[in-house]
C-alpha cells in the first residue's frame, strides 16, 4: 500500500527504473543484472545505517528489477521512456540528502507511420481485409473477399495466383463448373511449378464435372515441361491414364450399346491423336462395346464416316484446335470420302464442314484470348 507523502516523515524523489539501479538504458542484461546486485548490497539492511529506509529502498530496487529483467516489459518500458511517458518510483532519501537532478533522457521525435504498416487490415489468403471484418471469423471474411474482389470478376483477365486459387474454390462451391475447371487451368498455365499443378487437384475438377478428354489433353500439353523420364512427366502420364480409364468406365463400360460402341470408337481416336498407345483394358472394352452393339470384332479407328464429324467436334472441345483443323483439314481435301457421301452420312456434308469450321473458329477466339490475358502470344 503506497504511503501518503503528507504523512511520511522521509523525504523521497521521482526516478525512472534506471535510475533507481543506477544503470543507462543502453546497458545489456548482463550490465543491469550487476547494477541491480551492486544496489541491493549496497542498501541492504545490514549494511545500512536506518534499517527503516534500507528495506524500503530494496523495495524499489525489487519492483524496478521486476519491469527490467523481464525483456518485453523492459521494450514496453523503454518505448515508453522515449515517449517520455514511463513510470517512475518514490525512492527515499536519506535524512539530509538533497534530491539529484532528474536525469534528461533523449526524446525520440515521432517518425511517419510507414506505407507498410497498415494495422486497420488483415491478410486472408492474399487478400488485404478490414480488422472489424477480420475479427468476425472466416464466414465473414470469405464474405467480405467474395463481395469486394470476387463477385463481377473475370478470371480470365486476372494474373495473380492467390486470386486464381480463391476464386476457383469459390467456383466449386457455387457449382460453376466452366469457371472452376476454367480457373484451375489458368493458375496451372501461370505457375509452371510442380508443387502448383499437385495442389490444383486438377482430377478432382476433371471427374466432377465429366471432362475427362478434355483434362487429358491438358495435362498431356502441362506435361511437356518436364522431359519424358522425369518424375514430373510419370505423374502427369498416370493422371492422364486415370482420367482416360475414368472414360472408358463411364462412357465405354456402361450406357446403350450404341452409346458404348460410339465412344469406344472416339476414345481409341482420341487416344491416337494423342499420340498415346491404347492399353489392354482400353482395347477389350472398345471390342466388348462393339459385340454388344452387333459390330463384330470391329474396335478400330474410325470406321463409320459421320465418326469423322465427331471427332474432330471432341478434338475442338478437348481444346486441340491444331489436331481438329488438321484433320478437318483433310475431310475438306477429300482425303476421307466416304465422310463427304451424304448417303453415308445422313445429312449434307457441307453443313458438317460448316458447322464444324464455325466450332473451330469459336474454340481458337476462345484460346487466343486466353493466351492474350495472360500476356503470352496465341499460335
Amino acid at each position: 500500500m503506497p504511503i501518503d507523502p503528507a504523512l511520511d516523515p522521509v523525504p523521497t524523489e521521482q526516478r525512472d527504473f534506471y535510475a533507481v539501479l543506477g544503470a543507462e538504458p543502453s546497458a545489456s542484461a548482463g550490465e543491469l543484472r550487476a547494477a541491480f546486485r551492486e544496489s541491493v548490497l549496497r542498501h541492504h539492511p545490514d549494511r545500512a545505517a536506518s534499517s527503516d529506509l534500507a528495506t524500503r529502498r530494496t523495495s524499489v530496487l525489487n519492483r524496478a528489477w521486476a519491469v527490467l529483467r523481464d525483456p518485453l516489459r523492459r521494450l514496453h518500458y523503454d518505448r515508453a521512456l522515449e515517449r517520455g511517458t514511463a513510470a517512475t518510483l518514490d525512492w527515499p532519501l536519506d535524512a539530509g540528502e538533497r534530491p539529484i537532478a532528474p536525469t534528461q533522457r533523449p526524446r525520440v521525435a515521432a517518425v511517419a507511420p510507414s506505407r507498410w504498416h497498415q494495422p486497420q487490415w488483415r491478410n486472408v489468403a492474399g487478400f488485404r481485409v478490414p480488422v472489424a471484418v477480420w475479427m468476425q471469423g472466416p464466414s465473414a471474411q470469405d464474405r467480405w473477399i467474395v463481395e469486394h474482389h470476387i463477385a463481377g470478376q473475370d478470371w480470365r483477365t486476372h494474373r495473380e495466383r492467390y486470386w486464381l486459387r480463391y476464386a476457383a474454390q469459390h467456383y466449386r462451391d457455387r457449382n460453376r463448373i466452366d469457371d472452376w475447371v476454367g480457373a484451375i487451368e489458368r493458375l496451372v498455365e501461370l505457375d509452371s511449378s510442380f508443387d502448383t499443378l499437385v495442389q490444383a487437384n486438377l482430377r478432382e475438377a476433371y471427374l466432377a464435372t465429366g471432362m475427362y478428354l478434355r483434362g487429358a489433353s491438358f495435362l498431356q500439353r502441362v506435361g511437356e515441361r518436364w522431359p519424358a523420364e522425369s518424375v514430373q512427366r510419370r505423374w502427369t502420364d498416370r493422371e492422364l491414364r486415370i482420367l482416360l480409364g475414368e472414360f472408358r468406365d463411364a462412357q465405354v463400360r456402361r450406357g446403350r450399346a450404341a452409346d458404348r460402341a460410339e465412344n469406344a470408337e472416339l476414345l481409341l481416336n482420341f487416344l491416337e491423336a494423342l499420340g498415346v498407345e491404347p492399353s489392354i483394358a482400353d482395347v477389350r472394352a472398345a471390342i466388348a462395346a462393339h459385340r454388344r452393339a452387333g459390330h463384330g470384332g470391329r474396335a478400330s479407328p474410325v470406321v463409320e464416316p459421320g465418326r469423322w464429324f465427331s471427332l474432330v467436334q471432341l478434338l475442338t472441345e478437348a481444346g486441340e484446335t491444331d489436331r481438329a483443323s488438321a484433320l478437318l483439314a483433310e475431310i475438306a481435301r477429300g482425303e476421307h470420302p466416304e465422310a463427304l457421301n451424304s448417303r453415308l452420312i445422313h445429312g449434307d456434308p457441307a453443313r458438317r464442314l460448316s458447322a464444324a469450321r464455325r466450332r473451330l473458329t469459336l474454340a481458337r477466339t476462345r484460346k487466343h484470348q486466353l493466351v492474350s490475358a495472360a500476356g503470352g502470344v496465341a499460335s
